[in-house]
């Protein structure tokens, strides 16, 4: 089942595995500084991959959850996405962390 949208995928050429923390936004949060084996693991880490849609996720692209988000799961999405970020001492620009911040407090009201 998606995580992006609920659906059930039937037919394995219209998955396509989600990095929740792009590889290329992570470069540029501090992923470039990384040993290779560092880099490997947070390519293929299960916690930061998802079987979704592969219409939504080239949509998404490299771009962060303040930037794109999931039609549903967004609470859900947004905490792995934080939860990855942490693991893996990335750091978020300021707007960026503000955002996550204010959203997450939303997911709890």
């Amino acid at each position: 089942m998606s995580l992006f949208t609920g659906n059930v995928i039937q037919n394995a050429s219209s998955i396509d595995i989600d990095h929740v923390a792009p590889l290329a936004w992570a470069w540029k949060r501090g992923a470039n500084e990384w040993s290779k084996e560092k880099r490997e693991r947070f390519a293929n880490d299960p916690v930061n991959l998802l079987p979704v849609e592969l219409s939504l996720n080239r949509s998404k692209g490299a771009q962060p959850p303040n930037e794109w988000l999931p039609p549903s799961g967004q609470c859900g999405y947004v905490a792995r996405f934080t939860r990855v970020v942490k693991m893996y001492d990335l750091t978020p620009t300021p707007k960026e962390s503000a955002w996550l911040e204010s959203f997450l407090k939303s997911c709890r009201r």
